[in-house]
């Protein structure tokens, strides 16, 4: 696939329900129902399937919400781990539930983790995450670990007022353990734009508090990387950190993503409220490819050089 600004689209984040165990400060609102949609694991594989053998597809990863939640994810990762022509099959999560899947989630085929972890405060992760246990976070990477589902990256929300006097000891943590720690700046998205305003820390303050304790060397990044990565060397310590900044320092022009919600829509772009319904062309058992190219390249045509902030929908109803 080769949208309008001739980018290659070959990444897709799938997800897999829109529930979580967690509600994230920057990701779910306050107050208001949220979501509670699940994707049919079938239609889920159909989807794959088509875009991995028809349009290219490369790179999935499964997101949510918390995927770890949906009760047929072994069995789909299973199935999915069996299309040849995927290079790369990953998942996010909070980790809250990996200590317990993460040997599973290894034998069915998949083949690393991205795990979210704001803060190592106990009392800070509960307020960050509304009533999470930073415990069984520390103890799901340290299961990935053991599970081989490696290089595990770390993902740390940078956060005025919250976590940013910790971002080097999060580091640390991460990297004696040999993860992939990369902080992210808060996102202006839907209702929750106002947190952007409140705890924005912007990359280059989030480069300064980490050289402030590891000497960083930059690494070329493979193309449409969104996270500038560095080789990290201090405290005895060795790795690599990144800094994925969306907010301050754009990588539309970079960008080879679709997202597919729970509900089974495709998003092309995470600032654009359009949405283009692959549901219509299944049918319970089979996705109708035909109908659902037309509905694809009106996605991909559609998608903006840049994201134009018309999105409405929270973090957690968007994949992530």
């Amino acid at each position: 696939m080769i949208d309008g600004c001739g980018r290659i689209i070959d990444h897709l984040r799938l997800s897999l329900t829109d529930r979580c165990n967690l509600a994230c400060r920057y990701c779910a609102p306050e107050h208001g129902a949220l979501p509670r949609d699940r994707l049919d694991a079938q239609l889920a594989y159909a989807i794959v399937h088509w875009l991995a053998t028809r349009h290219g597809v490369r790179h999935v990863r499964l997101t949510g919400g918390e995927p770890l939640l949906h009760p047929h994810l072994i069995p789909l990762v299973e199935r999915l781990s069996r299309l040849g022509d995927l290079h790369e099959l990953t998942l996010t999560t909070n980790g809250q539930s990996l200590t317990q899947r993460a040997a599973a989630l290894r034998a069915a085929g998949l083949d690393r983790v991205n795990v979210s972890l704001d803060t190592l405060d106990p009392q800070r992760f509960a307020q960050v995450t509304r009533g999470g246990n930073v415990q069984r976070t520390l103890a799901g990477i340290e299961a990935a670990l053991a599970a081989g589902l490696t290089p595990v990256r770390i993902n740390v929300v940078a956060q005025r007022g919250l976590n940013d006097h910790e971002l080097a000891d999060i580091a640390a943590w991460g990297l004696a353990r040999g993860c992939t720690v990369r902080f992210l700046e808060v996102m202006p998205i839907g209702p929750l734009a106002h947190v952007m305003e409140q705890h924005l820390v912007g990359a280059a303050e989030i480069l300064a508090r980490l050289s402030a304790r590891f000497q960083l060397r930059p690494i070329s990044a493979s193309t449409g990387q969104p996270a500038v990565d560095y080789a990290a060397t201090g405290d005895d310590l060795r790795g690599v950190v990144g800094i994925i900044a969306p907010t301050t320092r754009p990588f539309c022009a970079q960008c080879r993503r679709l997202r597919v919600t729970a509900r089974g829509q495709l998003v092309s772009c995470l600032h654009d409220d359009r949405r283009y319904d692959l549901t219509r062309w299944w049918d319970g058992r089979t996705l109708d490819s035909t109908g659902a190219d037309t509905t694809l390249r009106t996605a991909v045509a559609d998608k903006p050089a840049a994201g134009v902030a018309a999105q409405p929908a929270c973090m957690r109803s968007l994949g992530g």
